[in-house]
């Protein structure tokens, strides 16, 4: 569902002047995954490279493609 949301985001965001707004929102968005997995602690501690490792397994974006808004 997160991957969804963030996918739809990043196509209605996605254009020529917004490159740096949507890859911090990429990037906040990967932080409050790994902060949401990780909220009990325990025994079950999701390390940042597991998690990216998982994310690319999954299909979460990393890259898209940019609209021209002057066209």
């Amino acid at each position: 569902m997160v991957i969804k949301v963030t996918k739809g985001w990043i196509n209605y965001h996605g254009i020529s002047d917004n490159k740096h707004r949507v890859r911090l929102f990429l990037e906040k968005t990967k932080y409050i995954i790994h902060k949401w997995m990780n909220r009990r602690g325990g025994k079950r501690y999701v390390t940042w490279t597991k998690l990216m490792q998982n994310l690319n397994l999954l299909g979460f974006p990393s890259k898209w493609k940019v609209k021209s808004m002057f066209q």
